[in-house]
């Protein structure tokens, strides 16, 4: 509803000098740049009064804090958990030969080798 594109200022434009003339017309003007300009320095005003009442001094001075406590540090620490995981990682044998391999891909089970 706010935006008035080149089409429809120029038409607003015409509007004025028909009904205001060409005498009065820089005057009006200026009075709706002078009070465009009041609009926006109150609107201004406003955001940044609600913008400070938003924001929390304390937790700003903790952000701040931490932002230069990390700034000393190239990297963090790892976990501790990772270094000491008793878990231990599976070795998986490579497949014995080439009907091995598709056996499992097809799912039916491997053909077993003849022995001599």
């Amino acid at each position: 509803m706010g935006n008035l594109g080149g089409p429809e200022i120029l038409v607003i434009l015409v509007l004025a000098l028909i009904v205001l003339g060409p005498a009065k017309l820089p005057e009006a003007a200026r009075q709706v740049g002078k009070a465009v300009t009041e609009l926006r320095r109150l609107s201004s005003g406003f955001q940044q009064e609600m913008r400070d009442a938003m924001v929390d001094p304390e937790v700003r001075a903790e952000a701040k804090e931490m932002g230069k406590q990390l700034s000393g540090k190239a990297t963090p620490p790892a976990p501790a958990v990772l270094a000491s995981d008793p878990t231990p990682i599976p070795e998986v044998a490579p497949p014995a030969s080439a009907e091995t391999s598709t056996a499992a891909v097809d799912g039916d089970e491997p053909s077993p080798e003849p022995e001599d």
